[in-house]
């Protein structure tokens, strides 16, 4: 492996040194508004982000490139930071992605949980406005790591009769886009590493329907450490993720299913009550020019290990308790030309900590957005 990446690493360097830049910007701006039971509500965003890229063709034919993007979000205070700074080698053999970028699960699974307008609950917007989504591990309801902007390989082969194949992998998980630092490497981490990614898709059509069906898995070492227990004190889980959906598209109506399981990646090997993670997403959505309008369901369970009983809700429950998450979306998409679009959902979120003592807020959220792209 680390002869492969110091041959790539020379390529580049020798490749880039004899041709000029041509570089794009582009962006996308936001604002939200929110209401509802149980919710405080108010104006927000989830991200406002610029993006530079660039690409040129080498003497060789091979397709170089790099992009780069900077965002602000409502969840890191309104403060700067990278989402993805990677640069690619394109032949007619593969596509090599190096740095912060994400892996070929997110571009081979359909994103099902995101096609309701408004984002479905792939785009987090309403948890803008309701905090308290219970059973997430990783990301929110799909597989772990599915977005992360680590630094990895991807290396994405050509599409051949439908099928598409790509593999990453990602030396430490601990490394994402919002830390940059390599000088210092804690030895305990809540992060895995050395975490391999392999994803295939298919297109196709069939008397007038067309379909993507896609299958992911992920795996690597386990934690180093696991909320709510001493660090080094168990033998963690390796983790261990797999990731299938199919979306179905006839006419202006598209269809999908999705489901994820992370099995016992965030638990302890030695747990009498194991730890368990999955889910799945529904969505079915019409287009009527302009207008889009679609219905979706999103349910994930997440179950405590015996040594991470602090990991979902706090000390106050037990190991073996369930903790889900229920969505129920509705939403309205207008495009209004132009690289503007605005949105309207209405969320049912249902919440349970699987602690019977404790009485969970289940808000109904709605939520209204405008996106400008540039």
């Amino acid at each position: 492996m680390n002869k492969f990446l110091i041959t790539l690493a020379t390529l580049v360097a020798f490749t880039l040194s004899g041709f000029a830049y041509a570089q794009t910007v582009s962006g996308q701006m936001q604002r939200i508004i929110g209401v509802g039971d149980d919710v405080d509500g108010g104006v927000s965003e989830q991200f406002t982000r610029f993006v530079i890229s660039t690409e040129k063709t080498a003497d060789n034919g091979w397709v170089i490139g790099g992009s780069m993007s900077i965002q602000t979000a409502a969840a890191t205070g309104g403060t700067y930071a990278p989402s993805t700074n990677f640069m690619y080698v394109q032949t007619d053999m593969m596509t090599v992605n190096i740095g912060n970028t994400i892996g070929p699960a997110i571009t081979s699974v359909p994103a099902v949980n995101g096609m309701v307008p408004g984002g479905g609950v792939d785009a987090g917007y309403q948890f803008l406005f309701d905090g308290g989504n219970l059973a997430s591990q990783g990301v929110q309801f799909r597989e772990a790591y599915y977005a992360s902007n680590a630094a990895k390989i991807d290396i994405d082969l050509p599409s051949v009769n439908g099928f598409t194949v790509g593999v990453s992998y990602t030396p430490d998980s601990e490394f994402d886009a919002t830390t940059q630092s390599r000088a210092t490497n804690t030895v305990e981490s809540a992060a895995h590493g050395e975490v391999i990614e392999v994803a295939a898709k298919y297109d196709g059509e069939m008397e007038g329907l067309s379909y993507t069906i896609g299958v992911a898995a992920l795996s690597g070492n386990s934690q180093s450490t696991i909320t709510g227990q001493a660090a080094r004190s168990t033998i963690n889980e390796d983790l261990s993720s797999f990731s299938a959906g199919i979306k179905v598209t006839m006419g202006n109506m598209s269809i999908g299913l999705h489901g994820f399981d992370n099995g016992a990646s965030f638990g302890a090997s030695s747990d009498d009550d194991k730890a368990r993670h999955n889910g799945w997403n529904s969505a079915i959505t019409w287009a009527m020019g302009n207008l889009t309008l679609g219905v979706g369901y999103s349910h994930q369970e997440n179950v405590r290990g015996t040594r991470a009983m602090a990991a979902i809700t706090g000390a106050t429950g037990a190991a073996g308790d369930v903790a889900q998450d229920n969505i129920t979306m509705v939403g309205l998409g207008y495009d209004m030309g132009g690289g503007i679009s605005t949105y309207v959902q209405l969320s049912n979120n249902n919440h349970e900590d699987g602690n019977v003592s404790t009485n969970e807020v289940n808000p109904q959220v709605l939520f209204a957005g405008i996106n400008i792209g540039f």
